[in-house]
């Protein structure tokens, strides 16, 4: 974790992790990465079918499905309340990645009276290495 103290940031995010990149002076440095709970595709020991058995559907979901939806759901939510923790203390922040998580958070965080008069941007990019990132975020912040 880097002891400079900034006020802009870049968070590279998509929904299994996120890359936060501090920028200042015009230089960029990686300051953490942050692992999502958020796990795509999940099995269980003696898991079966989402399918009910009942019905003339055979693809009917049953409450399996749904109760997989609210884990997931609540997976994200839990990401997204670190990253809110994590960004509160800057004042640019820049969202970018590949995935929607960076629209999820934006409508997240304008939503939070602790983000209110915060300049916050999203941009998309691709799957990006470490060096991309900060330059990135370097190229970004420079005007």
């Amino acid at each position: 974790m880097e002891t400079v103290s900034t006020k802009q940031i870049g968070v590279w995010l998509d929904h299994s992790k996120a890359h936060i990149v501090g920028h200042k002076d015009g230089k960029a440095f990686l300051i953490e990465s942050v692992d999502s709970p958020y796990e795509r595709i999940k099995r269980e020991e003696g898991e079966v079918s989402d399918h009910s058995r009942f019905g003339s559907d055979p693809f009917m979901s049953s409450n399996n499905e749904n109760k997989k939806h609210n884990i997931t759901q609540n997976e994200i939510n839990e990401y997204f309340k670190i990253l809110e923790g994590k960004l509160k203390n800057y004042e640019d922040i820049l969202l970018f990645g590949p995935s929607t998580a960076k629209d999820q958070l934006i409508n997240r965080l304008s939503g939070n009276k602790s983000f209110d008069g915060k300049w916050v941007s999203v941009q998309s990019s691709d799957k990006l290495s470490e060096n991309q990132l900060l330059a990135f975020v370097r190229n970004f912040f420079k005007s």
